[in-house]
């Protein structure tokens, strides 16, 4: 008899699970999952994960390869938008949530594609808040990825290399370039974070599995991205909360949450999510018609459940 595993995937659960303050108020079948689970530490974030779980083999390079999805030049790297924040000695950068329009992003990228005339790079907008630059010829260089940097202080991360110098200070000509735009200082007066900088990632080649999942769900435009590139069709338009869940099909399933909105009530989104979905799975995988359950928490590590664990008394 085939098997049927499921590998469910969490993002924003890791700040809540973290904190053994936070134990008391996870719902009852999260909690049980939880305790009769065999757990693996893993702080790999969401985007490193979903590559992986496409990859051919593990991608360990401190970039993720995320051009070479995008059909691109193969002499094309990502220069997002992205602001950065002095904080005493060193500067953080944000990415998320800039709410950046498309005539901001025109304004923007004018500003700095006459700084590129010494590159041979061409600056152009994928969607507003994801640009593309187009070079005559790569640079000798590692870069990280932005998703990995975000929030964080990006002195460890800038790009490291032959080019490096010249990188760097275009660069910085970058930032001095937008500080004072036009564009920045209007998004200031309403409200919004200036967009004062760009950061380059996105190199690499990708090897895809090819039917690596027998379904894949999930609302991430990198998941979308991903299994259209392993040809395998997506589900994306998933209520987690008011679909019904179906006994899955044999074979392995790949579903992706939304992310846990911290803003709001959690509490609530977590019982929620139990009554709605984690019930169910947890009746399916004790009645083996799910032989592992696998509940990934980026930034966090991993649960594996097996029908086996559900009925040890003594966990």
């Amino acid at each position: 008899m085939s098997k049927t595993a499921l590998t469910l995937v969490w993002p924003g659960l890791a700040r809540i699970i973290s904190q053994q303050i936070n134990a008391s108020s996870l719902p009852p079948t999260l909690t049980k999952i939880i305790k009769k689970s065999r757990f693996t530490a893993d702080p790999t974030g969401l985007a490193r994960l979903l590559f992986n779980h496409f990859s051919q083999t593990p991608i360990i390079d401190s970039d993720l390869p995320l051009v070479s999805l995008l059909n691109q030049s193969q002499t094309s790297i990502k220069a997002d938008p992205c602001y950065l924040h002095p904080d005493r000695d060193r500067l953080l950068l944000f990415a998320d949530d800039l709410d950046i329009t498309q005539q901001e992003s025109k304004a923007l990228i004018a500003e700095i594609q006459p700084l590129l005339a010494e590159f041979n790079g061409q600056l152009n907008a994928l969607d507003p808040d994801s640009w593309l630059l187009t070079l005559a010829e790569m640079p000798k260089l590692n870069f990280s990825a932005l998703p990995e940097v975000n929030g964080k202080g990006v002195d460890a991360y800038l790009p490291q290399g032959d080019d490096r110098r010249a990188w760097i200070r275009l660069w910085n000509e970058i930032q001095m370039q937008l500080f004072d735009a036009d564009v920045n200082q209007q998004r200031i007066a309403k409200g919004k974070l200036p967009v004062n900088s760009v950061w380059f990632w996105g190199v690499g080649e990708f090897s895809a599995k090819q039917n690596s999942w027998t379904s894949v769900q999930g609302n991430n435009r990198l998941l979308e991205q991903l299994a259209q590139h392993a040809t395998i069709t997506l589900n994306g338009k998933v209520d987690w909360i008011n679909d019904s869940i179906n006994i899955l099909n044999s074979g392995q399933h790949l579903w992706v949450l939304d992310e846990l909105d911290l803003e709001a009530d959690w509490q609530q989104q977590l019982q929620q999510f139990d009554e709605h979905c984690l019930q169910t799975l947890w009746q399916q995988v004790k009645k083996a018609n799910i032989s592992k359950l696998t509940l990934q928490i980026p930034d966090y590590g991993q649960y594996d459940l097996t029908s086996l664990d559900v009925w040890k008394f003594w966990k």
